[in-house]
Protein backbone atom coordinates (compact mmCIF):
# COMPACT_ATOMS: atom_id res chain seq x y z
CA UNK A 1 0.00 0.00 0.00
CA UNK A 2 2.90 2.36 0.73
CA UNK A 3 4.28 1.72 -2.76
CA UNK A 4 0.90 2.45 -4.32
CA UNK A 5 0.69 5.69 -2.37
CA UNK A 6 4.13 6.71 -3.53
CA UNK A 7 3.28 5.98 -7.15
CA UNK A 8 0.13 8.10 -6.92
CA UNK A 9 2.06 10.96 -5.31
CA UNK A 10 4.82 10.68 -7.93
CA UNK A 11 2.40 10.80 -10.85
CA UNK A 12 0.57 13.73 -9.28
CA UNK A 13 3.88 15.55 -8.86
CA UNK A 14 4.80 14.98 -12.50
CA UNK A 15 1.43 16.36 -13.61
CA UNK A 16 1.81 19.48 -11.46
CA UNK A 17 5.30 20.02 -12.90
CA UNK A 18 3.94 19.64 -16.43
CA UNK A 19 1.30 22.27 -15.71
CA UNK A 20 3.92 24.77 -14.53
CA UNK A 21 5.82 24.38 -17.81
CA UNK A 22 3.48 23.34 -20.64
CA UNK A 23 0.59 25.62 -19.65
CA UNK A 24 2.72 28.70 -20.41
CA UNK A 25 2.79 27.91 -24.14
CA UNK A 26 -0.12 28.44 -26.54
CA UNK A 27 0.89 25.69 -28.95
CA UNK A 28 2.94 22.53 -29.21
CA UNK A 29 4.59 21.68 -32.54
CA UNK A 30 5.03 18.02 -33.51
CA UNK A 31 7.48 17.10 -36.30
CA UNK A 32 6.13 15.00 -39.15
CA UNK A 33 9.57 13.35 -39.10
CA UNK A 34 11.48 13.05 -35.83
CA UNK A 35 15.27 13.29 -35.82
CA UNK A 36 16.89 9.89 -36.21
CA UNK A 37 13.97 8.35 -38.11
CA UNK A 38 14.13 7.50 -41.79
CA UNK A 39 10.75 8.65 -43.01
CA UNK A 40 7.75 10.79 -42.13
CA UNK A 41 5.59 9.36 -39.36
CA UNK A 42 7.76 6.22 -39.22
CA UNK A 43 6.17 3.67 -36.87
CA UNK A 44 3.32 6.24 -36.45
CA UNK A 45 5.46 8.24 -34.01
CA UNK A 46 4.13 11.64 -35.15
CA UNK A 47 0.53 10.41 -35.11
CA UNK A 48 0.86 8.99 -31.59
CA UNK A 49 2.61 12.00 -30.04
CA UNK A 50 0.05 14.44 -31.48
CA UNK A 51 -2.76 12.08 -30.44
CA UNK A 52 -1.68 11.99 -26.78
CA UNK A 53 -1.04 15.75 -26.63
CA UNK A 54 -4.42 16.57 -28.16
CA UNK A 55 -6.11 14.30 -25.63
CA UNK A 56 -4.55 16.46 -22.91
CA UNK A 57 -6.25 19.51 -24.42
CA UNK A 58 -3.11 20.99 -25.97
CA UNK A 59 -3.18 22.90 -29.25
CA UNK A 60 -0.97 20.48 -31.17
CA UNK A 61 0.08 21.16 -34.77
CA UNK A 62 2.37 19.39 -37.19
CA UNK A 63 5.45 21.37 -38.17
CA UNK A 64 4.35 21.50 -41.83
CA UNK A 65 1.13 23.33 -40.92
CA UNK A 66 1.81 25.61 -37.91
CA UNK A 67 -0.60 28.34 -36.74
CA UNK A 68 -0.15 31.65 -38.56
CA UNK A 69 0.85 33.74 -35.52
CA UNK A 70 4.04 31.68 -35.10
CA UNK A 71 5.36 33.50 -38.16
CA UNK A 72 5.77 36.61 -35.99
CA UNK A 73 6.58 34.93 -32.67
CA UNK A 74 7.93 31.35 -32.62
CA UNK A 75 8.19 31.50 -28.84
CA UNK A 76 4.44 31.11 -28.40
CA UNK A 77 4.99 27.40 -29.03
CA UNK A 78 6.93 24.62 -27.37
CA UNK A 79 8.47 22.02 -29.66
CA UNK A 80 8.19 18.25 -29.17
CA UNK A 81 11.03 15.86 -29.93
CA UNK A 82 11.83 12.21 -29.25
CA UNK A 83 14.88 11.05 -27.32
CA UNK A 84 15.23 7.60 -28.85
CA UNK A 85 17.72 5.49 -26.88
CA UNK A 86 16.60 2.19 -28.37
CA UNK A 87 18.90 -0.79 -28.67
CA UNK A 88 18.68 -3.89 -30.82
CA UNK A 89 16.25 -5.70 -28.54
CA UNK A 90 14.62 -2.90 -26.54
CA UNK A 91 12.71 0.22 -27.58
CA UNK A 92 13.37 3.16 -25.25
CA UNK A 93 11.91 6.57 -25.96
CA UNK A 94 11.12 9.76 -24.04
CA UNK A 95 9.26 12.85 -25.23
CA UNK A 96 11.24 16.07 -24.86
CA UNK A 97 9.80 19.59 -25.01
CA UNK A 98 12.08 22.48 -26.04
CA UNK A 99 11.42 26.20 -26.27
CA UNK A 100 12.04 28.42 -29.30
CA UNK A 101 15.73 28.70 -28.36
CA UNK A 102 16.16 24.93 -28.31
CA UNK A 103 16.44 24.75 -24.51
CA UNK A 104 14.87 21.71 -22.89
CA UNK A 105 11.93 22.66 -20.66
CA UNK A 106 10.27 19.33 -19.86
CA UNK A 107 10.98 15.64 -20.38
CA UNK A 108 8.71 12.67 -19.78
CA UNK A 109 9.87 9.42 -18.27
CA UNK A 110 11.47 6.93 -20.65
CA UNK A 111 8.94 4.45 -22.01
CA UNK A 112 10.28 0.94 -22.58
CA UNK A 113 9.05 -1.94 -24.73
CA UNK A 114 10.55 -5.29 -25.62
CA UNK A 115 8.02 -6.05 -28.36
CA UNK A 116 9.78 -7.19 -31.53
CA UNK A 117 7.51 -5.43 -34.03
CA UNK A 118 8.70 -1.82 -34.23
CA UNK A 119 5.32 -0.17 -34.79
CA UNK A 120 3.77 -1.91 -31.79
CA UNK A 121 6.93 -1.34 -29.71
CA UNK A 122 6.89 2.43 -30.26
CA UNK A 123 3.17 2.57 -29.53
CA UNK A 124 3.73 0.76 -26.23
CA UNK A 125 6.80 2.80 -25.27
CA UNK A 126 5.12 6.14 -26.03
CA UNK A 127 2.05 5.13 -24.07
CA UNK A 128 4.27 4.48 -21.05
CA UNK A 129 6.17 7.73 -21.58
CA UNK A 130 2.95 9.75 -21.53
CA UNK A 131 1.97 8.32 -18.13
CA UNK A 132 4.15 11.20 -16.89
CA UNK A 133 1.17 13.41 -17.84
CA UNK A 134 -1.40 11.27 -16.04
CA UNK A 135 -3.93 13.61 -14.44
CA UNK A 136 -2.65 16.62 -16.40
CA UNK A 137 -5.04 18.73 -18.48
CA UNK A 138 -3.84 21.74 -20.45
CA UNK A 139 -5.00 25.26 -19.53
CA UNK A 140 -3.11 28.17 -21.04
CA UNK A 141 -1.62 30.65 -18.58
CA UNK A 142 0.72 33.43 -19.63
CA UNK A 143 4.26 32.94 -18.36
CA UNK A 144 5.49 34.98 -15.40
CA UNK A 145 8.55 37.14 -15.66
CA UNK A 146 10.57 34.52 -13.83
CA UNK A 147 12.35 31.80 -15.79
CA UNK A 148 10.36 28.53 -15.84
CA UNK A 149 11.75 25.55 -14.00
CA UNK A 150 13.56 23.12 -16.30
CA UNK A 151 12.73 19.51 -15.58
CA UNK A 152 14.65 16.45 -16.70
CA UNK A 153 13.67 13.04 -15.47
CA UNK A 154 15.98 11.24 -17.90
CA UNK A 155 15.94 7.51 -17.33
CA UNK A 156 15.46 7.77 -13.58
CA UNK A 157 11.88 6.55 -13.63
CA UNK A 158 11.78 3.41 -15.76
CA UNK A 159 8.55 1.78 -14.59
CA UNK A 160 5.98 2.33 -11.88
CA UNK A 161 4.87 -1.16 -10.76
CA UNK A 162 3.75 -1.48 -7.16
CA UNK A 163 5.93 -4.54 -6.58
CA UNK A 164 9.20 -2.70 -7.11
CA UNK A 165 11.00 -0.10 -5.05
CA UNK A 166 9.81 3.37 -6.10
CA UNK A 167 12.18 5.65 -7.93
CA UNK A 168 13.14 8.97 -6.41
CA UNK A 169 11.97 12.16 -8.06
CA UNK A 170 14.97 14.29 -9.07
CA UNK A 171 15.26 17.80 -7.68
CA UNK A 172 13.67 20.50 -9.81
CA UNK A 173 16.65 22.57 -10.89
CA UNK A 174 17.91 23.97 -14.19
CA UNK A 175 20.01 21.56 -16.16
CA UNK A 176 22.42 22.16 -18.98
CA UNK A 177 21.43 20.86 -22.35
CA UNK A 178 22.99 17.45 -22.66
CA UNK A 179 24.51 15.97 -25.76
CA UNK A 180 22.13 13.54 -27.40
CA UNK A 181 23.47 10.01 -27.55
CA UNK A 182 21.55 7.55 -29.66
CA UNK A 183 22.22 3.91 -30.40
CA UNK A 184 21.25 3.33 -34.02
CA UNK A 185 19.30 0.30 -35.17
CA UNK A 186 19.08 -1.01 -38.69
CA UNK A 187 15.32 -0.76 -39.02
CA UNK A 188 13.31 -1.33 -42.14
CA UNK A 189 10.78 1.43 -42.69
CA UNK A 190 7.20 0.34 -42.20
CA UNK A 191 4.32 1.67 -44.29
CA UNK A 192 3.34 5.15 -43.17
CA UNK A 193 -0.22 5.26 -41.89
CA UNK A 194 -2.31 8.40 -42.55
CA UNK A 195 -1.77 11.12 -39.99
CA UNK A 196 -4.99 12.36 -38.38
CA UNK A 197 -6.31 15.87 -38.65
CA UNK A 198 -6.84 18.27 -35.81
CA UNK A 199 -9.88 16.56 -34.31
CA UNK A 200 -8.51 13.77 -32.14
CA UNK A 201 -11.42 13.37 -29.76
CA UNK A 202 -12.63 9.82 -29.22
CA UNK A 203 -16.21 8.71 -29.64
CA UNK A 204 -18.57 9.71 -26.83
CA UNK A 205 -21.32 7.46 -25.47
CA UNK A 206 -24.27 7.23 -27.82
CA UNK A 207 -26.76 8.19 -25.09
CA UNK A 208 -28.40 11.63 -25.27
CA UNK A 209 -31.01 12.58 -22.69
CA UNK A 210 -33.87 14.77 -23.92
CA UNK A 211 -35.39 17.57 -21.83
CA UNK A 212 -38.33 15.34 -20.88
CA UNK A 213 -35.91 12.76 -19.44
CA UNK A 214 -36.36 10.20 -22.21
CA UNK A 215 -33.37 8.78 -24.11
CA UNK A 216 -32.96 9.71 -27.76
CA UNK A 217 -31.29 7.33 -30.19
CA UNK A 218 -27.99 8.55 -31.64
CA UNK A 219 -26.66 7.09 -34.87
CA UNK A 220 -23.22 5.53 -34.24
CA UNK A 221 -20.37 7.04 -36.25
CA UNK A 222 -18.93 4.92 -39.06
CA UNK A 223 -15.44 3.56 -38.42
CA UNK A 224 -13.08 1.82 -40.80
CA UNK A 225 -10.75 -1.02 -39.79
CA UNK A 226 -7.08 -0.88 -40.84
CA UNK A 227 -5.04 -4.05 -40.32
CA UNK A 228 -2.05 -3.94 -37.98
CA UNK A 229 0.43 -6.59 -36.91
CA UNK A 230 -1.60 -7.47 -33.80
CA UNK A 231 -5.14 -6.69 -34.89
CA UNK A 232 -6.71 -3.50 -36.22
CA UNK A 233 -6.95 0.22 -35.70
CA UNK A 234 -10.30 1.92 -36.24
CA UNK A 235 -10.29 5.30 -37.96
CA UNK A 236 -12.98 7.78 -38.91
CA UNK A 237 -13.26 9.80 -42.11
CA UNK A 238 -10.79 12.53 -41.02
CA UNK A 239 -8.89 10.11 -40.66
CA UNK A 240 -8.36 10.04 -36.88
CA UNK A 241 -7.46 6.91 -34.96
CA UNK A 242 -10.35 6.18 -32.60
CA UNK A 243 -9.58 2.65 -31.35
CA UNK A 244 -6.76 0.12 -31.19
CA UNK A 245 -7.88 -3.52 -31.36
CA UNK A 246 -5.97 -6.67 -30.41
CA UNK A 247 -7.07 -10.09 -31.66
CA UNK A 248 -7.97 -12.79 -29.13
CA UNK A 249 -8.32 -16.56 -29.40
CA UNK A 250 -12.09 -16.12 -29.83
CA UNK A 251 -13.62 -15.13 -33.18
CA UNK A 252 -15.17 -11.66 -33.40
CA UNK A 253 -13.84 -10.70 -29.94
CA UNK A 254 -11.11 -8.07 -29.52
CA UNK A 255 -9.35 -6.30 -26.69
CA UNK A 256 -9.91 -2.59 -27.31
CA UNK A 257 -8.32 0.71 -26.27
CA UNK A 258 -9.77 4.20 -26.69
CA UNK A 259 -7.85 7.17 -25.28
CA UNK A 260 -6.28 5.02 -22.56
CA UNK A 261 -9.65 3.43 -21.74
CA UNK A 262 -9.65 -0.36 -22.07
CA UNK A 263 -12.54 -2.70 -22.80
CA UNK A 264 -13.65 -5.45 -25.17
CA UNK A 265 -15.26 -5.31 -28.61
CA UNK A 266 -17.47 -8.18 -29.74
CA UNK A 267 -20.08 -9.02 -32.37
CA UNK A 268 -23.58 -9.70 -31.02
CA UNK A 269 -26.68 -10.18 -33.16
CA UNK A 270 -24.91 -8.61 -36.12
CA UNK A 271 -23.87 -5.50 -34.15
CA UNK A 272 -20.44 -4.52 -32.84
CA UNK A 273 -20.57 -3.72 -29.12
CA UNK A 274 -17.81 -1.92 -27.20
CA UNK A 275 -18.07 -2.80 -23.51
CA UNK A 276 -16.07 -1.00 -20.83
CA UNK A 277 -16.21 0.25 -17.25
CA UNK A 278 -16.86 3.87 -16.34
CA UNK A 279 -16.06 4.02 -12.67
CA UNK A 280 -17.98 1.09 -11.17
CA UNK A 281 -20.57 1.07 -13.98
CA UNK A 282 -20.32 -1.34 -16.89
CA UNK A 283 -21.17 0.50 -20.10
CA UNK A 284 -21.98 -0.67 -23.62
CA UNK A 285 -21.71 1.30 -26.84
CA UNK A 286 -22.72 0.22 -30.34
CA UNK A 287 -20.20 0.88 -33.12
CA UNK A 288 -20.57 0.77 -36.90
CA UNK A 289 -17.40 -0.82 -38.28
CA UNK A 290 -16.47 -1.62 -41.85
CA UNK A 291 -13.75 -4.26 -42.07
Amino acid sequence: MKNLGFVFTLLLGLSVSAQSVLNTYQYVIVPTKFDGFRSENQYQTSTLVKFYLTNKGMNAFYDNAPPADLNTNRCKAIYAALDDQSTTFTTKVAVVFRDCDGEEQYRTKTGISKVKQYEEAYREALQEAFTSLKGYQYTFRAADATTPVVLNFGGDVKKLPSAQDPARVPEQKPQAKTEEVRESRDKEASPVMPMPGENMEAITLADAVALNGEEEAVTPISLYAQKTETGYQLVDTVPSIRFYLWETSMPDVFLAERKGQYGILYLKDGKWIYEFYQGSDRMQEELQIKF
